[in-house]
């Protein structure tokens, strides 16, 4: 079985840290050392845009070395999202399991986080740029605001700007909090065509399973001649969840209970 999960956004344990399920997740990753053959994170494990590295590893430092140990007993595979494009970017296809895209060719197989085709966190060019997507910008003003003002600046910050037409009130809807699962995404000229047809061009081009993260909406659905499914997320209040991937069947899950939300043959 192949298991992928995405959106974890683990922080500094600062007041901007969304994840808070060390324990739960400590606990699926058990389950996964014991049940799986591969682990794909489908990128955004850690929020770097609002935290340093060396303070999230320190923050989460036993579920980091979970991570890091089960790559001597299963395959594990990591793909860049938008949150963690910096620094790992630098390290794609670099012989360490690296990648903007992961594909399996027997399973038929093609994963990639989602954000290049939101037009709020794609980078201009994936292999070179380091200019910053406007979310990027309003998430480390929110940061700001969280960690030296006040745990809810960003939601009045939100409110504050939702009114304007200028770059920042298009950036506040986007920022690490604010997801395309949500109406205000929508209403400032986000779209979800462009992540349908990217599935569809991938079924186009031999993709048997799709499977996004960035939008924190888990999903598990028949597109054309293809299946589409997105990983969720484990922050958001959300129900943490997970794709299981199997040779004749693809299954969403509950991570905590693993309890099949829904399955799709292959």
């Amino acid at each position: 079985m192949k298991i992928f999960i995405s959106d974890l956004h683990l922080g500094d344990g600062s007041r901007t840290d969304d994840f808070h399920r060390d324990r739960e997740l400590l606990k699926f990753l058990e389950f996964v050392e014991g049940e799986a053959s591969e682990l794909i994170i489908v990128g955004d494990l850690f929020e770097l845009w609002q935290a340093n590295m060396d303070r999230i590893l320190f923050r989460h430092n036993e579920v980091v070395s979970k991570f890091l140990s089960l790559r001597s007993k299963i395959r594990v595979r990591y793909v860049v999202g938008n949150h963690d494009y910096i620094p790992f970017i630098k390290f794609i296809d670099s012989g360490i399991g690296i990648s903007l895209e992961y594909h399996d060719k027997d399973y038929g197989i093609v994963a990639e986080h989602g954000h290049r085709y939101d037009i709020f966190n794609r980078y201009k060019n994936p292999l070179k740029s380091v200019k910053w997507p406007s979310g990027k910008r309003f998430a480390l003003l929110a940061a700001s605001l969280e960690r030296f003002v006040n745990r809810d600046a960003d939601v009045w910050l939100e409110k504050a700007l939702e009114k304007t037409e200028d770059f920042l009130g298009h950036a506040a809807l986007i920022k690490n909090k604010i997801t395309p699962s949500s109406q205000e995404y929508l209403k400032k000229g986000g779209h979800f065509g462009e992540f349908n047809e990217a599935v569809k061009n991938h079924v186009n081009n031999g993709a048997k399973v799709v499977i996004f993260g960035h939008t924190h909406r888990c999903q598990l659905e028949t597109i054309g001649k293809g299946i589409y499914a997105n990983c969720g997320t484990w922050v958001d209040n959300a129900t943490p969840t997970y794709i299981a991937c199997h040779s004749d069947k693809i299954e969403l899950r509950e991570a905590l209970s693993h309890k099949i939300i829904k399955s799709l043959l292959c």
